[in-house]
């Protein structure tokens, strides 16, 4: 009897873009069920059709909802949270495959309210009978991304993560948005998008510097952009006559919407993973968050932060009167970053 696979992902949508890969070895019908947000859900249940899909309000819904593993059966987690471990054991899987919680694991552990979250992982770890994980992981002491560590547990299990593109099936594109971007090719521009939305503000480079890019960098290269509108945010206004703005859809149809883009300018959102899933290159804006951690998978290279805030990352609890994270980065760095992705040698910014 081949074993059951169980997959905690309680955390959000770009966390849960960068687990397809392993989703993908897992493989078979069945082959994962994954344990995730309701607003994720969906998402996922499109995005990996071969994976069963339980959405959980939040951690008591994970434990009502545990099925009931045997000895054959795995159970895994990319993040070192006890309540994960516990749901783990709980379920009665036989291998448990999880990363300790200890500092090197744990993201924005400088933080003092992020350490005594550990601190309180680690006595309630210490206090529970019986070890929780059979195969305990450590991150590299080089340090590894989000998606790494989804790497590493793919391969404690005798798999390889499965990154050919794209990384889940993709609809075709809005007719509109078809149109838009064959009617620009067709008289010779290259077509990119621009999505300056973000889940927090503090993930959120200003809208008027978007506007400054759209308004000389983009047109000065003949480069048409589709401008993305997420649901509930303000978003740039187009400033060229080649610049559309297109309402964002669902997660699946916004893939399918980068994917036919030469190339994505967006804040750290699910919207640059995304863009990397469709195999896009994707110039992200870093805020409040680490790129060590979460740069979009193979697009580190291309990753806009600056050291300028002491306090980053800060998990989203901003200490300084603004963000002075986002505010530091300049529109020369950017463009900087948007020259690499377009191979365009004569920008020469700094940051």
């Amino acid at each position: 009897m081949k074993s059951r696979l169980l997959v905690i992902e309680m955390h959000h949508l770009g966390d849960a873009v960068m687990a397809l890969p392993f989703l993908r070895a897992a493989g078979g019908p069945g082959g994962a069920n994954v344990f995730c947000r309701p607003e994720i859900a969906k998402f996922l249940a499109a995005a990996s059709p071969d994976s069963r899909v339980t959405a959980c309000a939040g951690w008591t819904d994970v434990f009502r909802k545990l099925p009931g593993l045997g000895p054959r059966d795995v159970a895994v987690c990319a993040w070192p949270d006890t309540r994960a471990h516990i749901a783990m054991k709980r379920s009665g899987a036989g291998t448990r495959i999880g990363f300790r919680v200890a500092e090197g694991n744990f993201y924005g552990v400088a933080r003092p309210w992020r350490r005594r979250r550990l601190m309180a992982g680690q006595l309630a770890t210490r206090l529970l009978s019986g070890p929780l994980l059979t195969h305990p992981l450590d991150r590299p002491p080089h340090g590894q991304t989000h998606g790494d560590n989804w790497t590493q547990i793919a391969r404690t299990l005798g798999r390889e993560p499965e990154f050919s593109f794209p990384w889940m099936p993709l609809p075709p594109a809005p007719p509109e948005f078809r149109e838009f971007v064959d009617s620009c090719r067709a008289a010779g521009m290259r077509v990119a998008a621009v999505h300056a939305g973000g889940r927090l503000p503090g993930k959120r480079w200003p809208i008027k510097k978007f506007e400054a890019l759209l308004t000389t960098w983009f047109p000065s290269r003949n480069i048409a952009v589709a401008i993305i509108q997420p649901p509930d945010e303000p978003c740039p206004r187009p400033c060229a006559g080649n610049q559309k703005v297109f309402c964002s859809p669902d997660p699946i149809v916004l893939a399918a919407l980068l994917a036919r883009t030469d190339g994505v300018l967006s804040n750290d959102s699910f919207a640059s993973h995304l863009a990397a899933a469709a195999g896009v290159p994707v110039v992200t804006v870093f805020g409040s968050g680490d790129p060590a951690w979460f740069a979009p998978h193979g697009n580190a290279r291309l990753v806009v932060a600056t050291d300028a805030c002491p306090y980053r990352p800060c998990v989203d609890r901003c200490v300084q009167p603004s963000f002075v994270c986002l505010e530091s980065v300049s529109i020369p760095f950017v463009e900087t970053k948007l020259s690499a992705m377009f191979h365009d040698p004569s920008e020469k910014g700094n940051p």
